[in-house]
């Protein structure tokens, strides 16, 4: 009798003990997405340039700069130069909504190969999409430029690092791909 005692007992605290892991997991997990997530909306929301527009400085957003770019000049055409830019700031916009949506499938440990697939490819399409925005901006920073850098593009770089370190960091992808 005292043997089915303790092995009940021992059962019960090897549940407890696995609930608590999993309550761990799930905080360490959890934790970095949600401050992921934040991030990379701060992205998309706060002042990305100030430029010049009809002789007035105004401060865009990264909605603001594809609504700009394509936007009529003053012949009311858009211009032809402008117009991959704004194409390529769109796929930039979509990818980081993309991310958004996959990277909470980080916080679960049972994620399926296709959900994982498809975060880890956003993941890199927005480590690429950050890399050209910064190229973009290098190209609008020049001297002839009417373009201010603002926090957006940095804030942009931090959500894409912390996205790459939850999606490519081994410690992670231990605790989620099982």
């Amino acid at each position: 009798m005292t043997q089915d005692a303790t092995g009940s007992t021992t059962e019960a605290a090897q549940r407890l003990l696995e609930r608590r892991v999993r309550a761990l997991e799930a905080a360490v997990l959890v934790f970095p997405v949600i401050v992921t997530e934040i991030v990379l909306v701060l992205g998309l929301l706060v002042p990305f340039v100030t430029d010049k527009i009809d002789g007035e400085e105004q401060t865009v957003n990264l909605f603001g700069l594809v609504g700009g770019l394509f936007a009529p000049d003053e012949s009311g055409e858009v211009s032809s130069g402008d117009a991959p830019f704004g194409v390529a700031f769109i796929v930039l916009i979509v990818v980081i909504i993309g991310s958004l949506l996959f990277l909470p499938s980080l916080a679960r440990s049972d994620i399926s190969t296709l959900t994982e697939r498809i975060m880890l490819t956003f993941v890199v399409l927005l480590i690429a999409g950050t890399l050209g925005a910064w190229m973009v901006m290098g190209m609008g920073l020049s001297s002839n430029s009417p373009w201010t850098m603002e926090p957006a593009l940095p804030i942009l770089s931090v959500g894409t690092v912390l996205a790459a370190l939850l999606a490519f960091l081994p410690v992670y992808r231990g605790v989620w791909k099982r």
